[in-house]
């Protein structure tokens, strides 16, 4: 890296990490979870990553969640009423 101004070395290192960024948002959970065993080993190391992708797994979300009731306010239900 030797030649390069501090710009450009910045620029470099987002570039890279953009490309990891990817790579770890296209994995499955259980994939990111083998990733940082296969990494750091079973069970060491980025333990609240793992508590998080552990809790994702446990807890999955609901695709097609309802809809609350729309919070209208008093000056509409009031222009509606009049």
């Amino acid at each position: 890296m030797s030649g390069l101004t501090k710009k450009e070395r910045k620029a470099i290192r987002q570039s890279e990490a953009l490309e990891r960024q990817k790579v770890w948002s296209n994995m499955t959970l259980q994939q990111q979870l083998n990733d940082l065993d296969s990494r750091l080993g079973k069970g060491v190391g980025a333990v609240k990553q793992r508590k998080r992708i552990q809790y994702a797994i446990d807890h999955p979300q609901v695709k097609n969640q309802k809809k609350g009731k729309s919070k209208k306010s008093k000056k509409a239900s009031n222009a509606k009423n009049s």
